[in-house]
């Protein structure tokens, strides 16, 4: 069982780089993720499903959700090293994801 979680709730820059957005994160950040930062040790996504018991008003605006699996014990390390590579250029980075309007919302979570 993960240690805990990272959820990563983003969007496409556009809806005509939805394909190139789910291109790279599937077979680029995702497993660079993986590869590259030590203690995830795993990742998978979803799409925000049209079936829902709420208004659309009360929808988040990012569609996707990556989850990272984590197995550390020091979860404040991994954090730090996560931003350090999303900055230095340890991960890819495109131009498909949304950085600024709707750039994305990363929250940890620990299991209760």
């Amino acid at each position: 069982m993960p240690r805990a979680q990272l959820h990563a709730y983003v969007s496409p820059s556009s809806p005509e780089q939805e394909d190139t957005f789910n291109k790279w994160i599937d077979e680029s950040h995702i497993p660079q993720v993986v590869e590259r930062i030590p203690g995830i040790i795993g990742g998978f996504r979803y799409r925000l499903s049209e079936v829902q018991l709420v208004s659309a008003a009360d929808l988040p605006a990012r569609r996707y959700l990556p989850i990272y699996e984590l197995d550390t014990h020091d979860l404040p390390t991994l954090a730090h090293r996560l931003a350090q590579a999303l900055g230095d250029g340890t991960l890819d980075i495109t131009d498909a994801i949304d950085m600024n309007l709707l750039g994305p919302v990363l929250h940890f979570y620990e299991p209760v």
